[in-house]
């Protein structure tokens, strides 16, 4: 059982590697472009992208950001959509592919990263 968990646990990382290679090449290409319309002048999108610039760390962050405004637009509750407002307009109408190339490869990382957790958390558990 135990080497069930470590295999799950060891393939969720490898694959977990696989959307963070889309989000530094494919998927930032539409972080820019989704950043490109919806930036404020005082917005969090628009500090982010002058903060971490391009290289692999700054894509990273900037692809969060994006991901992180885009789910909070997404989400009917003024709580929410206030924090959209923060990182940029969330009035802006996106193309849903833009969204998808932007939103999937984080929600895979994620996955993976909450499956390698899960699996060690359950191995310390058993020992």
């Amino acid at each position: 059982m135990i080497y069930t968990l470590a295999h799950i646990g060891y393939l969720s990382l490898f694959i977990g590697l696989m959307p963070l290679l889309l989000i530094f090449t494919l998927g930032f290409r539409y972080t820019v472009l989704i950043e490109a319309r919806v930036a404020t002048e005082r917005g969090g999108i628009s500090a982010a992208r002058y903060i971490w610039q391009g290289k692999i760390i700054g894509r990273l962050m900037r692809s969060s950001n994006v991901f992180a405004y885009l789910i909070f637009r997404a989400i009917p509750s003024p709580f929410f959509q206030q924090r959209a407002s923060l990182l940029g307009d969330p009035a802006v109408p996106l193309p849903r592919s833009w969204q998808a190339w932007v939103i999937t490869p984080m929600l895979l990382m994620y996955l993976a990263v909450i499956t390698t957790l899960v699996a060690n958390l359950v191995i310390q558990s058993m020992r």
